[in-house]
């Protein structure tokens, strides 16, 4: 192995490179990247990375069982929200990291994704995968899209200000599609959506979006607010848990005044009554079939991050899980 370039992208590679079947096996990244960089093995940022990429991932898993670390540095795309955006319809790919039928990765920060003309981060049908301190902000559509996620944790992220050109297809801050069995927790979704949808009724847009019968995910202690809406729930979202949120201001003043006040709210609940289980989140408005859990202030109200010092404690893990993940 010798330092090099990989496929003409100006990425140093600073514990060298293998060149196979035009991917590379990749220890340290920075600098810029003109075509798609697929990893292999444990990888991590050691400079910002400026991505021209249009038509393709920045950076691509090509394994399962490994990470990816961020390390306090910056992924920038080539869009400047609305402008140089793609469409959200099928590849090509045009985001900041991609995974596709992996297993057991971690994307972990903390670091930055920003100005990408898709979504921050897109897993397809991962399992097992860890995403954690992580922002993605100003993207073109999703700060977070999940499509068949299954047992994974998207813990302490913030995704901010994404989803502006999300149009007809709206996803938000972070979107979870037909996924089953994750935990969304301490998170930060704000200022996340469009208010104009073409092909659908203004206002479907979000902060975190359970859509097309995502399932038993357990969404707890985040802060939503700032959104088109905070929540919302498709109708064949069932079984869900969302407890111990903060989940307010959503929608904007700004945006609730142009549109009208029921263009969105902290939470937008098109699953029947009943379908998911509402525990002590702080919210002020809902849209849905009802019971209704807002308005309601909660004793927690406050200590959203501090879950020992709230009603029951916690679930008894309460600590940050960093076994995995901090082991440089």
């Amino acid at each position: 192995m010798r330092p090099g370039n990989i496929l003409g992208a100006a990425v140093t590679l600073l514990c060298g490179f293998l060149l196979s079947g035009g991917a590379a096996e990749a220890a340290e990244i920075q600098g810029t990247i003109s075509t798609t960089l697929v990893i292999f093995e444990d990888s991590k940022l050691v400079g910002d990375v400026i991505c021209t990429t249009t038509d393709s991932p920045c950076l691509e898993f090509g394994a399962s069982h490994i990470k990816l670390r961020l390390n306090g540095f910056t992924m920038t795309g080539p869009a400047n929200p609305p402008d140089n955006c793609r469409p959200n319809s099928g590849p090509p790919f045009a985001d900041a990291i991609v995974a596709v039928d992996k297993e057991h990765i971690q994307i972990l920060g903390p670091g930055l994704v920003q100005k990408f003309s898709r979504h921050g981060v897109f897993v397809v049908r991962g399992t097992q995968v860890t995403l954690k301190h992580l922002t993605s902000h100003h993207n073109c559509f999703s700060g977070l899209l999940m499509n068949e996620l299954r047992d994974s944790k998207i813990e302490e992220n913030v995704s901010a200000r994404n989803a502006i050109a999300s149009g007809s297809t709206p996803c938000g801050g972070n979107c979870l599609v037909n996924s089953h069995n994750n935990r969304i927790r301490r998170n930060e979704f704000s200022g996340n959506g469009s208010a104009v949808s073409p092909a659908g009724p203004a206002g479907s847009d979000f902060g975190v979006g359970l859509l097309f019968g995502s399932s038993g995910n357990v969404l707890e202690e985040n802060g939503i607010g700032g959104n088109v809406n905070g929540i919302l729930l498709h109708p064949t979202a069932v079984g869900n848990v969302i407890r111990r949120n903060v989940i307010a201001g959503n929608p904007p003043i700004q945006v609730a005044a142009t549109f009208g006040p029921a263009v969105g709210a902290d939470i937008h609940d098109l699953s029947p009554a009943g379908a998911n289980t509402f525990d002590e989140n702080l919210c002020i408005t809902y849209l849905g079939a009802g019971p209704a859990p807002c308005p309601n202030i909660p004793k927690f109200a406050g200590h959203r991050n501090n879950s020992k010092g709230s009603k029951g404690g916690g679930d008894g893990d309460d600590d940050d899980d960093d076994s995995d993940d901090d082991d440089e």
